[in-house]
């Protein structure tokens, strides 16, 4: 019988002691949650307000040195406000850590376990050396594609629109692009292949003031159209091609031309006083923003979205020949219209 009895006090204290080292553990371990939160809020909380002064810092520096870039008038709210302005990320981030710790508080009564100590003040500095330390030429590329306007690209392709193709394609007094299509086919007796301005952007950036292709050949252009700009009234010309195989019985006729801001580029990478090795690195994003741009800004225009066919292609193959236009245009054409569906000699 006292065997028994040993035996059961001798389970039980086993049995106590399996609980208490699962108590301790659980008591453990959320200790170790809770220190890894305070510590991280306090961490946050260190590198919010060391952004805070350097944005302060930098704040003052832009109101003393460069308040010409600002009107007199509003150049303090100006300057507090763009230093002062945080992304959507950073402004979920900020909120979240601020609930996080307001918990904590509420949980422990402890209003001291997140604010940061001197120590970890201490280590503001380093923030300050090392902000920039993420940025690389891959940021340079996600700036360009991110939808702000302010880059090379959406520039070009918004002055390109808004200086040339939005005046120069929609009908206003009988002289927009398909009225002189039309007019064209009357007096010239042909067809076009589509009545829209072909544009083409290759990634090469280059197109010769004639494009060379022997599928192709240049004749008369469209009738000019003169536009007051600026007080100067401006010629706008939109270059013909005729395209040397007959097409289902016939020769049809193209409006087409290359993106002149394209060349553009292309020439400022080749002249030294305003070419950089950004230019030079980020090219492909450059012409893949500008097409991207450019095809937005048309199609949601009501006046050019029917008026203008972009075509954008690598200048070489794959083995590096050079690829010729005027196949390029046939290639495109059977996959837009059923206008060019075979061709003969």
């Amino acid at each position: 019988m006292f065997g028994e009895m040993a035996i059961a006090n001798g389970a039980e204290e086993e049995e106590h002691e399996v609980r208490t080292a699962k108590s301790r553990k659980c008591f453990y371990l959320k200790k170790m949650i809770g220190d890894y939160i305070d510590t991280s809020v306090r961490v946050v909380a260190t590198v919010f307000l060391a952004d805070f002064l350097q944005r302060l810092y930098r704040c003052v520096v832009e109101y003393v040195r460069y308040s010409r870039y600002y009107l007199p008038e509003d150049r303090l709210w100006t300057v507090v406000r763009r230093s002062y302005t945080y992304n959507n990320k950073s402004a979920y981030l900020l909120l979240a850590y601020l609930i996080v710790g307001l918990s904590r508080i509420s949980v422990s009564g402890n209003f001291r376990s997140v604010v940061p100590t001197v120590m970890f003040l201490a280590h503001m500095p380093l923030y300050w050396i090392f902000s920039d330390l993420g940025q690389s030429t891959l940021s340079y590329a996600h700036w360009i594609r991110d939808s702000h306007g302010l880059d090379y690209a959406a520039g070009m392709a918004s002055n390109y629109f808004h200086g040339y193709l939005k005046l120069s394609l929609p009908e206003r007094k009988d002289d927009g692009l398909k009225h002189r299509m039309a007019l064209y086919e009357d007096k010239m007796n042909v067809t076009f292949g589509v009545d829209r301005l072909v544009i083409l952007i290759p990634d090469e950036m280059f197109v010769s003031g004639e494009l060379d292709s022997k599928y192709l050949e240049k004749v008369e252009p469209l009738e000019t159209k003169f536009i007051n700009r600026a007080g100067v009234y401006r010629p706008f010309k939109h270059a013909v091609y005729k395209l040397k195989h007959r097409i289902n019985g016939k020769f049809y006729y193209f409006a087409m031309e290359g993106a002149t801001p394209m060349l553009s580029f292309f020439d400022a990478m080749q002249f030294n006083l305003s070419a950089t090795w950004q230019m030079q690195e980020l090219k492909r994003e450059i012409w893949l923003k500008f097409y991207k741009h450019l095809k937005e800004l048309i199609t949601t225009w009501p006046e050019t979205r029917n008026e203008v066919e972009l075509i954008i292609y690598n200048s070489h193959d794959t083995k590096g020949n050079l690829v010729d236009v005027g196949e390029l245009l046939i290639d495109h054409m059977k996959n837009k219209t059923k206008i060019i569906d075979e061709s003969t000699d």
